[in-house]
């Protein structure tokens, strides 16, 4: 007898339910059954078999889909957990196709400069070779582009390289799912002023691209970044390289202080300067410094002037200002002077001399007698001296302690500038660091003598990859929850197994990974990433993994990584 058994049912709602709660139809039914017992009947006992056998399949599916973070060896889950990994899921499932896992831990462009109208033919670090052709770019409205490009180049050649990527390496086909195993994989990118710009229709870039892997298995693919998949385009040609030394010419990678990296931080410092230049304009002022009376000196010509102190309200506070003339009146003699006193002027002004605040010119008239802008200064004798010093120093002493805040304020200003500008300068010492080492991070990775050129051209910018579709390593298979070190379950999406047997970056997806499967017989490292922090498994560590369900206890990696190379070292790649 043949029965369907629908285990993915949908959870029946309230009405439902509601409909079908005939208990008096139930009794009625069970009424006449006869004596012997229910559970003793042949047909009960297999149905409770069969259910049974579907109410532990059911459990064991539960179990594989709610697990959450682990509290003991049993996994518990509550609606908030898993609303919690839902929205984590969904956020990583948004993520651009390429999405490098740890901030600020990635291969690097080289940059060259290439005159759009003669083209060029470039050495890389690793061997490889670039030819451009002339006139080979085309701007966002396809207009040729004139004048110097920026081409950006970087190349990637182990799982190390591909996981700080985030450059996707798997592969589907007919709705089978493959991982790459590459002979190496390249980015070309091309900007002019800062923006990008394209290959112009017809042209094509020769690329030599140094590889480690002699085999002609391998296909090239460029990745479509919009569909999140490969596009095969065929056979690369394999070349042998023909040099063990790379031939690179200096004048045609750009310099340090011309990367966009370094240029950035010398904006920034430009940007701290003007921003301290506007923080201390905004300071408040203090008044301009008071000036020391001065006494009157008998041996100079010193006189006496009815003014409106309305005109002068610094004067308004003395009586009797007198007023000495200063050595600059050059050709002033006593027979001058005494012509001078002589006259009963009609008209005097004064206004402010060269020395502000300090001195005055005077200028007297009489008729058609003119005496203009004798250098005259204030002076005080006797009680209207007294008054001037103490009216001066109660502003001498308001000046300073203005004076001194603003000294404060502009001192704080300045350290805050000095530290600003000390880090950015610790940023740039860093970059020229990094510059250098990476200048031979891949050559040291790759013996030259070794290598191989995979040859093949490209009609547009991107990443390309010299690949063999390859199945998922076998041999041990468990359902794998991936745990901290507090046995708590990481919340991490992608899970990258590198197996040191191959060249290639098996990527699994979602804690607990219910199909985790690796060769046990081959060297094996496991990396998996939560909120930035990189978590590993040794290969020694693999050992104790079995098939079945297993909690696996990750190690967080402490340090932080200046460089790829730094990783390499640290995991002995």
């Amino acid at each position: 007898m043949k029965r369907k058994v629908n285990i993915n049912r949908p959870k029946p709602g309230a009405d439902e339910i509601n409909q079908h709660k005939n208990f008096d139809s139930v009794l009625k039914n069970t009424a006449g059954m006869g004596a012997k017992p229910l559970l003793k009947k042949p047909w009960f006992l297999s149905s409770m078999v069969v259910v049974t056998a579907a109410i532990i399949t059911t459990a064991l599916v539960l179990t594989k889909k709610e697990q959450q973070p682990v509290v003991t060896e049993s996994v518990q889950t509550t609606d908030a957990d898993s609303l919690a990994l839902a929205a984590f899921y969904k956020t990583e499932e948004a993520k651009p196709c390429i999405a490098p896992p740890i901030n600020g831990l990635n291969i690097p462009y080289t940059s060259f400069k290439v005159n759009a109208e003669k083209g060029a033919a470039l050495d890389f670090k690793t061997g490889s070779k670039l030819n451009i052709p002339k006139d080979a770019f085309v701007d966002e409205d396809g207009k040729p582009v004139k004048g110097d490009v920026e081409l950006r180049y970087r190349e990637f050649h182990d799982a190390a390289d591909f996981f700080v990527s985030g450059i996707p390496m798997t592969y589907d086909s007919a709705g089978v799912r493959y991982q790459f195993e590459s002979a190496g994989m390249m980015e070309m990118l091309a900007y002019k002023d800062g923006k990008p710009v394209n290959m112009a229709p017809g042209k094509t870039i020769n690329v030599e691209l140094a590889s480690a892997y002699k085999g002609t298995e391998y296909n090239l693919y460029k990745l479509d970044t919009v569909k999140n998949n490969w596009s095969c385009l065929g056979k690369d040609k394999v070349e042998n390289s023909g040099t063990n030394k790379v031939s690179g010419s200096k004048e045609d990678v750009v310099k340090l202080e011309e990367t966009p990296e370094y240029k950035v931080v010398e904006v920034k410092k430009e940007e701290v300067k003007a921003e301290k230049e506007k923080q201390i304009a905004a300071l408040p002022k203090p008044a301009p410094e008071p000036k020391k009376p001065a006494k009157v000196d008998k041996d100079k010509y010193t006189f006496n002037l009815d003014l409106d102190l309305s005109d002068f309200p610094e004067f308004a506070v003395y009586k009797n200002v007198q007023w000495e003339l200063g050595a600059e009146n050059k050709n002033m003699n006593n027979a001058m002077w005494v012509e001078l006193n002589k006259i009963i002027w009609e008209d005097a002004t004064l206004k402010e001399g060269n020395k502000k605040g300090e001195n005055y010119f005077l200028s007297l008239k009489k008729g058609s007698k003119q005496v203009n802008n004798l250098v005259v200064y204030p002076v005080f004798e006797g009680k209207n001296y007294e008054t001037a010093m103490k009216d001066f120093s109660a502003k001498f002493e308001k000046y300073s302690a203005a004076l001194d805040k603003r000294k404060v304020s502009e001192k704080k200003i300045e350290e805050e500038y000095e530290a600003k500008i000390a880090a950015l300068q610790k940023k740039q010492q860093e970059l020229e660091a990094k510059w250098k080492r990476e200048m031979d991070q891949q050559v040291a990775s790759m013996a030259t003598e070794e290598k191989v050129m995979r040859v093949f051209r490209i009609s547009s910018f991107g990443v390309y990859n010299s690949d063999c579709p390859s199945a998922y390593p076998r041999g041990v298979a468990c359902n794998a929850t991936l745990t901290n070190e507090r046995n708590g379950k990481l919340m991490c999406y992608e899970v990258y197994l590198v197996d040191r047997h191959r060249n290639g970056l098996f990527t699994y997806q979602k804690n607990p990974v219910t199909t985790f499967s690796f060769d046990p017989n081959s060297t094996n490292i496991l990396w998996t990433v939560e909120n930035g922090v990189l978590y590993y498994l040794k290969p020694e560590e693999f050992e104790a993994v079995k098939g079945g369900t297993q909690n696996i206890a990750m190690s967080r990696v402490e340090q932080q990584f200046k460089t790829v190379d730094d990783m390499k070292a640290f995991f002995s790649l």
